[in-house]
């Protein structure tokens, strides 16, 4: 499925993903003809349910794919850099100096046994020729940044004597450590509460305003995405099914597959009699056969939605993999 954007060279963009796939051992395709950009300051949400194959993409894009998972076509380039033909001298480049990661469980992300301050200062120094002081005074500089009251004594502290909340934000410090271009964040509100939810997605949004960096939000939490996200792309299946600006993709989308999502989301006026779980469950991983692998839970499919996957602009860069986009809209219309 072509990106909204369209064929975006390598060249000149942020990030451009171009036709991806991912195989695992067994060659087994997970992720299939995946295609997206990421400009300065624009903040992408890659949504869908688990075993979508949103984590291997993002894992792909900064090179840390799981031993024995490959990247088996397309491109990934990250200003310019074709990251699945990298070396590992230019992989190390990449990371942490123009590519940020945030992990969505903190606890395994931080090192128990060291004080949050050297961790944020390890990675300063790994990214820039600066002293011991000059690297722990750009940690507390960092976790000021990130909203600590006192972030002298703070540094001081061990993850365990932090909330949640409070170590999710020394991630996303230690990612912002080399100073990158892009940031990748992988369900980073996981296990946290609501308030505590909003504030880090709070802290991304501005970070991705104020210091111009482009972000790649991955969630399975519609609202979750729709409070940050300049657009969305809905994956199902290993392969991309819907891509536009997020408040048009939520408002009215064009694929079955979302539309579904958005019936089965709570809202403040909904009751229970109102949620529409999807039937059935999402196909393994490597079982999606050629046409479009929402197929076996889609209400509103014909014999040729399995044969093959068709990409139809549904409006200014708009996107959906429907074949039958001309119907849908009074379809969704006749669900209600």
């Amino acid at each position: 499925m072509t990106s909204a954007n369209g064929n975006a060279a390598l060249e000149g963009t942020l990030l451009a993903v171009k036709d991806l796939g991912v195989e695992i051992p067994g060659g087994l395709q997970v992720v299939t003809d995946v295609s997206l950009s990421v400009g300065r300051g624009e903040v992408v949400g890659v949504v869908g349910e688990s075993g979508s194959g949103k984590s291997l993409t993002l894992k792909a894009i900064a090179g840390l794919l799981p031993r024995g998972v490959t990247v088996s076509a397309g491109q990934i380039a990250v200003e310019g850099t074709d990251v699945a033909r990298a070396s590992s001298r230019e992989l190390r480049r990449l990371r942490g100096g123009v590519v940020g990661m945030v992990f969505q469980e903190p606890m395994t992300a931080l090192n128990p046994t060291m004080r949050i301050g050297r961790q944020i200062a390890e990675s300063v120094k790994a990214h820039a020729q600066v002293s011991n002081k000059q690297a722990g005074a750009k940690a507390i500089e960092l976790l000021g940044e990130m909203g600590f009251k006192d972030p002298r004594h703070s540094a001081d502290l061990f993850p365990h004597e932090l909330s949640g909340g409070m170590r999710q934000r020394v991630v996303i410090a230690i990612a912002l450590a080399g100073d990158p271009s892009l940031l990748l964040c992988d369900e980073p509100t996981t296990a946290l509460d609501a308030t505590v939810t909003m504030k880090v997605l709070d802290l991304i949004l501005g970070l991705s305003a104020e210091r111009n960096i482009g972000v790649v939000l991955v969630s399975h939490d519609l609202g979750v995405a729709s409070r940050v996200c300049d657009r969305l792309v809905v994956m199902y299946g290993g392969r991309m099914v819907e891509e536009g600006p997020a408040d048009e993709v939520l408002r009215r989308p064009h694929h079955p597959y979302t539309f579904a999502l958005l019936r089965a989301v709570p809202t403040k006026d909904s009751s229970i009699d109102d949620l529409k779980a999807i039937p059935g469950a999402p196909p393994a991983a490597g079982e999606a056969g050629p046409g479009c692998p929402f197929v076996p839970r889609c209400a509103f499919a014909e014999e040729a939605c399995g044969q093959r996957v068709e990409s139809i602009a549904v409006g200014p860069r708009r996107i959906s993999a429907c074949r039958r986009q001309e119907l849908f809209p009074d379809l969704v219309e006749a669900a209600k």
